[in-house]
């Protein structure tokens, strides 16, 4: 899937990275079930197939197939793809549902109970230690 929210820090003394999703992408439920996920950076060469991984839902289709991108494993096992220029992966160590009574500014709250058509709508904050990082030169 593509991704457009999240930052690195640390949480728990361990080196983390963060991301925003949907908490009814199917990337998600793969994430939970197995307890690890990938991120990948492509240079903009390949913003199209990027596009392409963010609207359409591997739940639905085969996706992955429809790619003109190359599925590359990480030493234990994870999936990326050899175009990638950095591909950061993660264990994942915790997710939460954040809820418009989250938020202490009210124009925050709103925001979140307009935007979302339904709690399933949620956004979950992942938060993934970080395992391994690999930078293409």
């Amino acid at each position: 899937m593509t991704g457009s929210g999240g930052g690195f820090g640390t949480l728990i003394k361990k080196p983390v990275a963060w991301c925003v999703l949907r908490s009814d992408r199917y990337t998600l439920e793969l994430m939970e079930s197995s307890g690890f996920y990938t991120m990948s950076y492509f240079p903009e060469e390949y913003r199209d197939q990027v596009i392409y991984l963010g609207t359409n839902s591997g739940r639905d289709s085969k996706k992955m197939s429809e790619l003109k991108l190359t599925v590359a494993r990480t030493p234990s096992g994870n999936i990326s793809f050899e175009e990638s220029g950095l591909l950061i992966e993660c264990r994942l160590v915790q997710s939460s549902t954040i809820t418009p009574a989250d938020f202490f500014e009210q124009r925050a709250k709103d925001y979140v109970r307009e935007s979302y058509e339904s709690e399933h709508a949620y956004r979950k904050y992942v938060f993934g230690e970080i395992l391994d990082i690999w930078l293409k030169r």
